[in-house]
């Protein structure tokens, strides 16, 4: 991915600051940037890039400003940004992501100016991150100024209301202060939650996330006053933003979205094999019964318990599904689980645990061996 950015694409940027700037170091600028990036990750090239704006560029912030926003690809509002990169036309994509970091850097003596910049930018990649370094620096005016892009009729600009403003954003710088206080933000995000943009609800879902993860009963409540009246966009939304929750057992939470403590549910789990080889697939296997006279919302995920280095467990919540189980039904479900190598988790041999969750709660826990 580190490729996004190269030496191809940075002297097509340069070429494009050359013909709004009639003093520009093309080839100085060229190496700078350019400057030990076979050996560089994503991110500091992209930081490499934004060193050699910050070295070449009229030492005016303005001026600087104006030859960036000149050298853009031509902007249409919503448009797939997959689809565009930089190239003859002008500067798009990933190249966006310096040009972002320079204003953020450089831009906080000239908020409006810099702040609108980044959302004509915004419309190109994401100014997400670079918006950041205002936000830290001078968050009430940043919010105040962000409060009108609720209403843009661009989608990406609207979207970079939430995700500009996420507290624990990946990637990205986080921002303690809504970290601590996110009543700042949650204005913003209540404009938001009926956008006719999945891209948007989205965003607003993620950036709860992130809220509930120091706020947990906070999201709860939002949760149950988002839910009354709501709409299946606005139910996705909030199922979504609600996750981590769900994951944990969140008592409040899991009852706002309808699961209640399973009180008379009894589980039987089953492995299809107790010793599992990395690569391997097998069978989980449960059986549940309601004992109870009346239905009951079911949310089933399970939990696999990973062997650490250290010789304890690690648990890691998997989704399975949502249901209804009739007064007095029993039934039958298979999940196939895969043991592989994956970027996110080293794998080490010995005893594992697989267990059940309904509704938060943890069901008839077993055990496997791992063998690598």
């Amino acid at each position: 991915m580190k490729n996004v950015f190269n030496t191809e694409l940075i002297v097509i940027t340069a070429q494009h600051i050359a013909d709004n700037f009639s003093g520009f170091n093309q080839n100085g600028f060229i190496k700078l940037a350019s400057d030990d990036i076979e050996h560089r990750e994503l991110k500091d090239r992209a930081n490499q890039i934004c060193i050699a704006l910050k070295h070449y560029l009229p030492k005016d912030y303005l001026t600087s400003l104006s030859i960036l926003l000149n050298t853009l690809h031509p902007i249409q509002d919503n448009q797939d940004l997959t689809a565009i990169s930089t190239d003859e036309n002008g500067v798009a994509g990933w190249m966006i992501l310096p040009f972002t970091q320079y204003i953020g850097e450089l831009g906080q003596d000239y908020l409006v100016e810099s702040l609108e910049g980044l959302r004509v930018m915004t419309k190109l990649f994401t100014s997400e991150f670079g918006i950041r370094y205002l936000l830290l620096q001078q968050p009430q005016m940043c919010l105040q100024i962000m409060q009108s892009w609720c209403d843009d009729n661009c989608h990406h600009v609207r979207r970079l209301v939430s995700e500009g403003t996420r507290p624990l954003l990946p990637w990205a710088m986080q921002l303690p202060l809504f970290k601590q206080q996110p009543g700042l933000v949650l204005p913003l995000l209540e404009r938001l939650k009926s956008d006719s943009s999945e891209y948007v609800r989205r965003s607003v879902a993620n950036h709860l996330n992130d809220i509930a993860k120091n706020h947990p009963d906070l999201i709860a409540d939002i949760a149950k006053n988002w839910l009354l009246n709501a709409d299946n966009n606005r139910q996705r939304l909030v199922k979504h933003a609600c996750r981590t929750l769900i994951k944990q057992g969140h008592t409040t939470t899991l009852s706002v979205l309808g699961y209640e403590p399973p009180t008379a549910i009894t589980a039987q789990l089953s492995l299809s094999s107790t010793t599992i080889n990395m690569g391997d697939n097998f069978d989980i296997r449960v059986v549940l019964t309601n004992n109870n006279t009346s239905s009951k919302s079911i949310l089933l995920d399970y939990v696999v318990y990973h062997q650490k280095a250290n010789g304890k467990l690690s648990p890691k919540v998997f989704k399975w599904k949502a249901f209804t189980l009739a007064a007095k039904q029993t039934i039958s479900l298979t999940k196939k689980h895969n043991i592989k190598q994956i970027s996110t988790r080293k794998y080490y041999p010995g005893q594992h645990k697989c267990a059940l969750l309904i509704n938060g709660q943890e069901f008839a826990v077993t055990e496997f061996t791992l063998s690598i």
